[in-house]
């Protein structure tokens, strides 16, 4: 199965705002650096407003916590502001939209993609309460193909864990 392009794109809000939540919050994970959650918060105020950004940076940062403490393996992420999407960070996004749709089949193949067994129960609950904070703010994700999700590392990654982004 591929994931393609056009399942999830940035030009739509919801779509945009994960995955740039997504990046800047790993981005602080691996760097150390708060100026990154920072600058998630940053842009979701400018995008929502403060008093919206609030509850759904919350959510972004209990996923984002879910993800880094439970991933199989350190995710794939472009730098943010980035207009392409690595396989990575489609089905972080991916996770969420399903979430939202309430498609607990797809989110489970997805979770079970990305984080450990330990971690599952966790994850999915961080995507349900982010996903929830996005409706609460009428953003919609894109709908998700399962037929469009290649559930796998992704192939910008080396053998050794390093990204080749």
């Amino acid at each position: 199965m591929q994931f393609t392009q056009s399942s999830l794109t940035i030009s739509n809000k919801a779509d945009r705002l994960v995955v740039e939540g997504v990046r800047r919050s790993l981005a602080a994970y691996a760097t150390g650096d708060h100026k990154c959650w920072d600058m998630a918060l940053k842009l979701y105020e400018t995008e929502l407003g403060p008093a919206q950004a609030r509850r759904t940076v919350s959510d972004l940062s209990f996923y984002a916590r879910a993800l880094n403490a439970h991933g199989t393996r350190k995710l794939c992420i472009f730098p943010y502001g980035c207009p392409k999407l690595c396989q990575d960070e489609c089905l972080a996004a991916a996770l969420v939209a399903a979430a939202q749709l309430g498609q607990e089949d797809l989110e489970g193949r997805i979770a079970s993609a990305l984080v450990t067994e330990a971690g599952q129960e966790e994850t999915c609950f961080a995507a349900q309460s982010f996903a929830q904070a996005l409706t609460e703010c009428d953003l919609n994700l894109s709908e998700i193909e399962i037929s469009n999700l290649q559930l796998v590392g992704c192939p910008l990654q080396r053998g050794s864990g390093e990204s080749q982004h």
